[in-house]
């Protein structure tokens, strides 16, 4: 694994739909090897060669924004009134956080902010203070150098990106035009985003067989958590992700040795968007807990969540499942 692309990957800014940032470290990391349809506020679908969508037959998914929020108007104070989301005011306000233009495609153009505190409407909402700030079109997060020490990663926005770092090696691993990874928009904020690529999937990859959407919950939302080893979800919340087909197909990897836990989560992600298109697994990666300015994941759990991904979709291609 390449864990300077790792850390590149979970230091780099990407709010809502202002994932450019990403979308470019991932394009450079993946090269020319590999082809990719950008729909703006919505997804990045990414193919090996010249593949086309209709080819796909398995797809990974994952989305690439983290917490943080977005710029409204002017204050008469000098900040500027925000939209928050992902934890409660006050755990931005205590944090070191950067901001960036919505358009901005070079993370070096981010700028340190700082928020507070305030009280607007009876409610408690982050107030944004620092120059550079552009009302409307300004978005920040958490401002954390990543630190890789043993088998422990620790920094920011490990939701979601170390499970989009597996989806990555997944795809290049398997190695196959038939299998295509879909980078997904503002999950964290606006989860009907996803609806896009929903949409463009049921136009233009009517052969899809298989989808695994992967994502990092907190362990405490992970039944039976453990932080080095990966779950199939066969719930998230109050919805069914496919148990059946899940409950099958772990069958059919345990007996293969693939290390992972069948589960289900308390907390949800984009999964079910995605159940209509083809049978669908969840996969879950577990981190210490999420949308804090620093916590842990495992990269043994890393490693065995990329085999569980490349397992998966090496079954679906082979009419395993």
């Amino acid at each position: 694994m390449d864990l300077r692309f790792l850390k590149v990957l979970t230091e780099t800014p990407s709010v809502g739909t202002a994932c450019q940032p990403v979308i470019n470290a991932i394009t450079r990391y993946l090269g020319e090897d590999y082809s990719s349809t950008l729909v703006p506020d919505g997804f990045c679908l990414f193919q090996k060669g010249r593949s086309r969508p209709s080819d796909l037959k398995v797809l990974f998914v994952s989305h690439m924004d983290e917490v943080g929020g977005c710029v409204y108007g002017a204050r008469a104070d000098g900040g500027f009134d925000t939209r928050a989301w992902g934890n409660v005011p006050e755990v931005f306000a205590e944090a070191t956080l950067q901001a960036m233009d919505y358009l901005t495609e070079d993370p070096d153009l981010s700028f340190r902010v700082h928020g507070e505190v305030k009280e607007v409407d009876n409610e408690k909402r982050l107030v944004l203070f620092g120059e550079g700030i552009r009302a409307y079109r300004t978005v920040w997060t958490f401002d954390e150098q990543t630190v890789i020490d043993g088998d422990t990663i620790e920094g920011k926005a490990l939701d979601p990106r170390v499970t989009l770092f597996a989806t990555i090696n997944a795809l290049r691993n398997v190695d196959s035009s038939e299998v295509g990874l879909l980078c997904v928009m503002a999950e964290e904020c606006a989860m009907d985003v996803a609806r896009k690529g929903v949409t463009y999937l049921q136009r233009h990859a009517p052969n899809l067989q298989f989808i695994a959407n992967a994502d990092v919950p907190s362990i405490a939302n992970l039944g039976d958590g453990r932080l080095d080893l990966p779950a199939i979800r066969i719930f998230e919340g109050r919805n069914f992700i496919d148990p059946s087909f899940g409950i099958t197909v772990a069958d059919r990897l345990a007996s293969e040795g693939v290390e992972f836990h069948l589960s289900a989560a308390r907390s949800g992600s984009q999964t079910l968007l995605f159940t209509p298109l083809a049978p669908t697994l969840s996969i879950a990666l577990p981190a210490s807990t999420v949308h804090v300015p620093r916590y842990r994941m495992s990269i043994q759990g890393l490693q065995r969540c990329i085999s569980l991904l490349e397992a998966s979709a090496d079954g679906a291609l082979n009419g395993a499942f």
